[in-house]
């Protein structure tokens, strides 16, 4: 019969389905197939015959699943009589039972140590979570925070107890500021060390969609075995890969992300000057006759996109996973973006009978930026305080208010800055890796890494001739070009031997580690170029060149680090743990006298829960306590420190000609060494009724030593007017809670939360010694800016990192003038006499004591909620904005309370000054992110294997009586921690709408 010459009419008609014999078919199938359906019901019980609730029951291959009621008993209904049911549940092992013709099945399942056999990434290798004796947390790509996720650090903010992640910006360029467990340091890095496959790298160069986990190790004990670059933690970011026979499946991902300001100041806008100056209140502008917005002049809603593509497959012998990332954000100022491009490959082959295993990876991303964040903020504050009743372009169409002689310090036209200033910032890194493993005997393997990281800067640079600095100027343009590049090679050497005897169990790992970085950079600026055309591009037409004022520059630098690196774990009869590991390292950065230190470490654990006296009872799954002490480091940042070095300074005269002088620009010290971390950790882990409960607690104590410093010293004998030295110590104690539960399990909802707590306290605990000293042991830092400037902050042994140091604010005078209290309790009406060290004190203290945080995910049925409060306790912060323009007596735009009462007494009737009632309270609870999300039923959809549309809110809502703009502020200079700068780029709140389909 020849199907193609029948209509859709005659097929519909019958003329093919002759007698209707189709139509009955269909309903015999129809009827065949519902009768196929069958339902089983049953009970599930543990070994002691305690019923299991929540347990998941499905068909084999069969999308779906019921869940265990309060008794234990389930009902499914089966499409095939002769499949299987899946029977799994936390902490259990998973059994499959034929279903043959039964329609009753009661199984009993077995308790799994699965849980406790997940595998954590440790230094050089991965550990069973049941044999870890050291502080470490991980944190797996299921758990990940969801969301507008910018880097690594977004995905598990709040959820790792100790470690504090903060960015405090808008800017859509900016990095997070991340410690753990304190500031250790005054003049190294604080940040912790992150890895990135074992390679070192910044948390910001891998997609978010790439990573598989990140495990943080905490403690010196589980650190040391990266020596002077542990003090500060290690995070360890695993990307995925596929090590076994998969199909070729397709992953796309995407979310799209509306910003806009999470709040605003409320500075006086035209009306509400006109009203003020009619009722005969100063104002510090004429009307100019307009009405300004200057911030919506610079600023408008962001958006941001993120697109990635994931391909992976291959078979058992060779496999791979292809991922491509785009990112393109436009901040919420004019002219500032972020745009990204990465791309990974990763791929994997066994051969020799798989005991050689091959894995060769690559990483490449470019990111493309406009203006950076510090012009972006003095554009925010220059908006903040213009008169709002004054246009933005005068009568000729010049910028208003941009004039050769300016009237107010430091006052200029935002828009004029916004358009004038022409900025790109391009990035580009690539990362090669190859890892080798092969496997010599039973047990033993040895393994070789090598990769190779460069990294390249580019920053170009122009301010056109109406930008303010070359009106006040009169110069025709300014404009400058800086390149960067950073190598970095890394070849380590490992080999790894594990055996069982009985009841014995030994891993010995012994490596070898060799590190080189080159860094080399150029820049040159000139002025007043014949056009703004040629921008930074064409640098040589500047003015400024054959008036001898352009500048040219160029450097080079480099280290290297060695390292023999060796550990042992033994476990006796899977109750009793034992780690000793030791690390020798020498770096270029030393100087001659301590060109190698040694780190070791050592840790103990003891499984309570496996000794007779508990092994019965089943209401404790895990209680494991752990002890630890290991000794770290914090490497200085520049190479030659430890050296003389001379700069090119000035011209002098000799015979005849004019010779470029060269000037000291260090002393030698060849004493330089590391800064040295010891650290004590006691834990304990625990995990109760079927793990419905469990988390850990952590104790410990940090003391670090011979912290760098710079201490002035004669001249001569020495050549320079100070030296960088290892004489301070510092401590950080504290405590560390995490607290897992399920509250809530049934058939179809589920209610999971986790809790993270931290305290640490911190004291400087010296600051000399016998050839370095500080007078007074104190070090007055930090800044208020102009016209103010004051310090702010004193760092003093025998006190914290983070105090205010000023005059205490403790009342008024009736006619607006600020009563102080001495340090002796007497009070006093400031006058400017009384600003010196003798009338000051310790005003508070910047650095949050405590912090908190708490996930609640729910799912119920295809849908998932989940809600990330994140917190700071007990700690201040200096409100700059109020502080500056918080003035009636301002001599520019103020705020809207600036004529409200101080201490609810008088009208503040004073100059702006720096004193403690601008330091506020910060405590805060933030509700960092909310995500809905639906689970869309694939199974009609042969090509899809999954779906998920979600959508997601960060940082939605604060609660604090902070009266800034956020409390979570920008924390980069560990020495004057709490400074909200008047500065900034404030941040934003997002609504995102995000999709994830599987092919």
């Amino acid at each position: 019969m020849n199907f193609t010459n029948l209509s859709a009419m005659q097929i519909f008609e019958g003329k093919f389905w002759k007698g209707k014999i189709g139509l009955t078919t269909f309903l015999l199938l129809t009827f065949f197939t519902s009768f196929a359906q069958k339902t089983i019901q049953g009970s599930i019980k543990d070994i002691n015959g305690v019923p299991l609730s929540g347990v998941t029951i499905s068909e084999k291959n069969t999308p779906g699943g019921v869940l265990s009621d309060f008794d234990g008993k389930y009902e499914i209904t089966v499409k095939k009589s002769d499949s299987k049911l899946v029977f799994s549940y936390l902490g259990f092992l998973t059994q499959e039972i034929d279903i043959a013709n039964r329609s009753q099945i009661n199984i009993v399942l077995k308790e799994s140590n699965e849980q406790l056999n997940e595998v954590v990434v440790v230094g050089y290798g991965t550990q069973k979570k049941s044999r870890v004796t050291t502080a470490i947390a991980s944190v797996k790509e299921k758990d990940f925070i969801k969301g507008n996720i910018k880097d690594a650090s977004d995905l598990i903010k709040g959820k790792v107890a100790g470690l504090t992640i903060s960015n405090g910006s808008g800017d859509p360029g900016s990095g997070p500021n991340i410690t753990l467990r304190g500031i250790s340091t005054l003049q190294g890095s604080a940040a912790p060390l992150v890895l990135i496959n074992g390679v070192p790298g910044s948390i910001d160069t891998v997609a978010p969609n790439e990573i598989a986990s990140i495990d943080v190790l905490k403690d010196a004990s589980a650190a040391a075995i990266y020596g002077t670059r542990g003090a500060n933690g290690v995070i360890l970011i695993t990307t995925k890969t596929v090590n076994k026979e998969t199909a070729p499946t397709i992953t796309y991902s995407t979310f799209a992300t509306i910003n806009n300001f999470y709040n605003k100041a409320d500075f006086l806008d035209a009306t509400q000057q006109r009203n003020f100056r009619a009722q005969g209140l100063r104002i510090a502008y004429d009307d100019g006759g307009a009405d300004t917005n200057w911030l919506d002049e610079i600023s408008g809603s962001g958006f941001a996109q993120n697109h990635n593509l994931a391909l992976k497959g291959g078979s058992a012998k060779t496999n791979y996973i292809v991922n491509l990332n785009y990112v393109n954000e436009t901040g919420v100022f004019n002219n500032t973006f972020n745009k990204e491009y990465r791309f990974s490959f990763d791929v994997n082959h066994t051969m020799l009978k798989d005991k050689l295993k091959i894995n060769l990876s690559l990483l490449n991303g470019t990111r493309n930026m406009g203006l950076d964040e510090e012009r972006a903020a003095y554009a925010y504050r220059q908006a903040m305080i213009r008169n709002p009743s004054a246009p933005v372009y005068s009568p000729d169409g010049t910028y208003e208010g941009d004039y050769p002689t300016q009237k107010k310090f430091q006052y200029y036209n935002p828009v004029a800055i916004m358009n004038e200033t022409k900025q790109d910032r391009n990035e580009t890194w690539q990362r090669f890796t190859a890892n080798l493993t092969l496997d010599l005997l039973p047990g033993w393997d040895v393994g070789a890494q090598f990769s190779k990281n460069k990294n390249t800067g580019f920053n170009g640079y122009y301010e056109t001739k109406k930008h303010y600095s070359n009106t006040i100027n009169s110069r025709n343009g300014v404009a400058s070009r800086d390149t960067g590049t950073s190598d970095n090679d890394l070849v380590e050497i490992t080999s790894k031997y594990h055996k069982i005897l009985d009841k014995h169990e030994f891993t010995v790992l012994g490596g070898y580690s060799y590190q080189y970085n080159v860094n080399q950079g150029f820049s040159a600026s000139n002025s007043d170029f014949p056009t703004d055309a040629f921008t930074y591009n064409n640098l040589n037409t500047g003015n400024a060149l054959t008036d001898g004022l352009a500048r040219m520059d160029s450097y080079k630098n480099d280290n290297t680090l060695i390292g023999f690196f060796g550990r042992v774990n033994y476990n006796f009869n899977s109750k009793y743990d034992l780690l000793v590991s030791i690390r020798r390292e020498g770096s270029s950065k030393f100087g001659e006298n301590y060109q190698w230190g040694n780190f070791p470490a050592v840790s103990a654990g003891w499984s309570i829960n496996k000794e007779s006296f508990l092994e019965n009872v089943t209401a404790i799954n895990t209680l494991k306590l752990r002890a630890g002490y290991g000794e770290t480091g914090v490497i200085p940042n520049d190479s030659y420190m430890s050296l003389t070095l001379y700069n090119y300074e000035g011209y002098f005269y000799n015979d005849g000609k004019w010779v470029r002088g060269l000037q000291p620009a260090s002393n030698p010290n060849p004493d330089l060494r590391w800064e040295k971390t010891a650290e004590v950790n006691l834990g304990l882990d625990f995990g109760f009724f079927n793990n419905r409960i469990s988390g850990s607690v952590d104790v410990y104590s940090k003391k670090t030593s011979d912290m760098l410093w710079r201490y002035s010293v004669p001249k001569p004998p020495n050549v320079y007017d100070w030296t960088i030295a290892n004489v301070g110590k510092m401590e950080n104690k504290g405590i560390e809670i995490l607290l897992n539960t399920i509250p809530v399990k049934t058939n179809n909802f589920t209610w999971s939360s986790s809790m993270t707590f931290s305290h640490n306290k911190n004291e400087l605990t010296s600051l000399s010694n016998d050839l370095y000293k500080i007078e007074g042991d104190y070090i007055n830092r930090g800044n208020t800016g102009d016209p103010i400037s004051f310090d702010t902050h004193r760092l003093e042994v025998g006190q914290s990192l983070g105090n205010f140091w000023g005059l205490k604010s403790v009342d008024i005078t009736n006619d607006g003038k600020w009563i102080v209290e001495l340090p002796d309790g007497t009070r006093k009406t400031l006058d400017p006499s009384m600003y010196n060290d003798t009338n000051k004190q310790y005003l508070g203290n910047g650095i949050p004591q405590y912090y908190a945080g708490w996930t609640n995910t729910f799912s119920y049925k295809k849908f998932d909620l989940s809600v990330v409060l994140t917190g700071a306790f007990d700690f201040q912060i200096l409100n700059s904005q109020r502080m500056f323009y918080a003035n009636s007596k301002t001599d520019y735009n103020m705020l809207a309370s600036s004529f409200d009462k101080v201490y609810d007494k008088a009208v503040l009737n004073y100059d702006p000054t720096y004193v403690s009632y601008y330091i506020e309270q910060g405590d805060y609870v933030k509700v960092d992110n909310v995500t809905l999300s639906y689970n869309f039923d694939v199974e009609p959809f042969k090509f899809l294997n999954a779906m998920r549309l979600y959508v997601s809110g960060n940082n939605l809502a604060t609660f604090t009586k902070y009266k800034g703009l956020d409390p979570e502020i920008k924390r980069e200079d560990p020495t004057s921690q709490g400074m909200d700068n008047r500065d900034k780029y404030p941040s934003t709140t997002g609504i995102t709408l995000g999709l994830n389909v599987t092919f």
